[in-house]
């Protein structure tokens, strides 16, 4: 069986600091969409320099926004991750393991860690952090 397909997916707005990076986390990806919500600096320049799609729409919310750029993906799975945050090759190697002989599961929830204040919460509650970040179209 081939490789199934997926879909990097991502809303954004004024994250230019941290958006060529996430990015470049997904290159891998067989589709990247970034949706965003009217930024004033080079996120939009910067996301369609890495070869991402981009929308640009009003935003309407967290949920409203994420709903709508998953909307737009064509891929067998979804892997949604925001403009802060990156995939380690650890995790794209999990998640490429995942497309090439699926498992019958129709998602997956990633330990996410937290950086606040300038460090990395190990401890009381915020690590692991669950997140569905890949599931089956």
């Amino acid at each position: 069986m081939a490789r199934q397909s997926v879909s990097a997916v991502l809303i954004a707005k004024d994250e230019e600091e941290n958006i060529r990076r996430a990015l470049s986390s997904v290159s891998w990806a067989d589709e990247i969409i970034v949706l965003d919500g009217g930024s004033s600096d080079r996120t939009v320049e910067l996301c369609r320099q890495a070869g991402a799609r981009v929308e640009i729409r009003e935003w309407e919310g967290y949920v409203a926004s994420k709903n709508a750029v998953v909307d737009l993906a064509t891929s067998d799975w979804i892997l949604s991750i925001d403009a802060d945050e990156e995939v380690t090759p650890e995790l794209r190697a999990e998640i490429e393991s995942i497309l090439e002989k699926p498992s019958g599961k129709a998602g997956y929830f990633f330990p996410r860690r937290n950086h606040y204040l300038g460090h990395w919460i190990r401890r009381c509650g915020w690590y692991p952090d669950y997140q569905l970040r890949l599931w089956r179209r």
